[in-house]
């Protein structure tokens, strides 16, 4: 039986959402995060200075890690562009 062209698009994204959870655990280390972000270490502690980081969770001073989907709507709320403009317009509105 011949699956849909829909159905083969659901499975290659499962696939790709499977894969992304596979390579970024669920909680991770800055290192993680800024892997993730494609940024520096030194971009991830110059956000925390001024206060426009992701949310961290800290199990000590020195033991620091991030909730991997709390990252991603984090850096969602960062979008700009087009699409994120006019959302913007279409709330203030």
């Amino acid at each position: 039986m011949m699956e849909s062209p829909d159905n083969l698009r659901a499975l290659e994204q499962r696939i790709e959402q499977l894969e992304f959870e596979i390579t970024n655990p669920k909680i991770m280390t800055p290192r993680e995060v800024c892997d993730l972000l494609r940024i520096s270490e030194a971009q991830l502690y110059a956000w925390k200075r001024e206060g426009n980081a992701p949310p961290a969770i800290y199990f000590s001073q020195r033991t620091v890690r991030y909730d991997r989907d709390a990252v991603l709507t984090w850096a969602k709320q960062m979008e700009v562009g087009a699409a994120a403009l006019n959302e913007q317009k279409g709330a203030g509105a």
